[in-house]
């Protein structure tokens, strides 16, 4: 893994902080987790929104949309074509080894890895590319929108899995 300095300005050294921020949030809410906490959720049904999800789903599913997500940043700077767009696990994302801690905890790292390589690989002149969509006209992939929509999203499902675990630590005491 590159390290930088605080000293280090740059948008890209920027994503990498923020990331590396996440990704030590979720190292957090994985550590001495059990495996049924993975599989725990609060409840069922609810009127707003409708089923809850449980806790592995919810962290398998924030980092395997940050791959997907900065493949598509990898896309709109030409480095790679759009079939190439994909989760780390594809259509395996919420598989049944995301119940086992030990995997989902070596999951986050690989994903991790994917971060610190996608950004060693990204130039300043990347981030200002775009291309079109190839499946719905008229929309256009940025490379900075598509960084700054995964650093959002994983930060949402964190959000989610934080409160989860809450949830389930006052459940499990």
């Amino acid at each position: 893994m590159s390290t930088i300095t605080v000293a280090d300005g740059s948008e890209i050294a920027t994503y990498r902080r923020l990331f590396d921020e996440k990704y030590a949030e979720v190292e957090a809410l994985l550590a001495d987790l059990p495996a049924p906490a993975l599989r725990w959720k609060p409840f069922e049904q609810s009127p707003w929104q409708g089923t809850s999800n449980p806790l592995g789903q919810i962290i398998a599913h924030a980092i395997s949309s940050t791959v997907y997500l900065l493949r598509m940043a990898e896309y709109a700077a030409g480095k790679c074509e759009w079939e190439a767009v994909d989760g780390d696990e594809g259509r395996e994302e919420f598989g049944p080894a995301n119940h086992d801690p030990a995997y989902l905890r070596a999951r986050v790292q690989r994903t991790q890895a994917f971060v610190h390589q996608f950004l060693d690989g990204l130039s300043e002149a990347d981030l200002a590319q775009s291309r079109a969509h190839p499946r719905r006209a008229g929309r256009v992939i940025t490379v900075r929108y598509s960084i700054g929509h995964a650093i959002e999203h994983l930060s949402q499902h964190i959000g989610h899995a934080q409160l989860t675990r809450q949830l389930w630590a006052l459940a499990d005491a």
